[in-house]
């Protein structure tokens, strides 16, 4: 259900800035999810890949690259052409086509930071997530491409919500704790079902449960 626009806002921004925020939630939710499942302990990456190794594998690498997409993307040019781009630009020349030039001024050092900041991240998209480079790929059969640190990241999306504070503050009197969004379901949900069924293979073998007791509880509702 799309959320409304927040009329505290200048007009021309509403639309920009309600959906660079939903943007900008989603990303700190899917980071947070990543967070759990893989930088939390080494006992839960463990569980994931007793678990499934290679679907583990695979939502590791999906997330990461996923959350470097966005981090990216909403960090490009305000538009190619005739095309618009919803990001952080577009937000600044909106402001500033609207006579907002105090925001939109507050707003460049802010969005200099945060390219210094994504500069390895928009290296990474450029060169082998987003694009193919011939060079980088096949370089990389003899030497593994490199992903980013937790704290690479973690500092493009301090960055991030500077910039986002920085224009909600002006209209709002209030910031966002994106860093802090709540899920009703979240990493810390598939690592608790995780560890029950874990729990239940051990007692199975210890013959405290019977054998064939999920077959009869749950017949064929996980089959193919």
């Amino acid at each position: 259900m799309p959320q409304p626009v927040d009329t505290r806002f200048p007009l021309p921004v509403q639309e920009i800035w309600i959906s660079l925020h939903a943007d900008v939630v989603w990303l700190h939710g899917r980071w947070i999810i990543y967070r759990q499942l893989y930088g939390t302990n080494k006992a839960r990456v463990d569980l994931l890949n007793e678990a499934a190794a290679n679907v583990a594998s695979i939502i590791h690498d999906v997330l990461l690259h996923d959350v470097q997409l966005s981090i990216s993307k909403i960090g490009d040019p305000p538009g190619s052409g005739d095309r618009k781009n919803l990001t952080l630009r577009r937000l600044q020349l909106e402001l500033r086509n609207a006579g907002e030039t105090e925001v939109a001024d507050m707003m460049t050092p802010r969005l200099e930071a945060f390219d210094a900041a994504c500069e390895k991240v928009r290296h990474r998209r450029n060169k082998w997530i987003a694009h193919s480079d011939l060079a980088t790929l096949l370089t990389a059969r003899a030497t593994p491409l490199l992903g980013p640190s937790r704290q690479e990241i973690e500092n493009a999306l301090a960055a991030l919500r500077d910039v986002m504070h920085c224009v909600e503050l002006k209209y709002t009197d209030g910031e966002t704790a994106y860093e802090h969004f709540m899920m009703n379901q979240t990493g810390d949900h598939l690592i608790d079902a995780l560890a029950r069924g874990k729990r239940y293979s051990e007692l199975v073998k210890e013959r405290q449960i019977a054998r064939d007791d999920f077959r009869q509880r749950f017949q064929n509702q996980f089959s193919e």
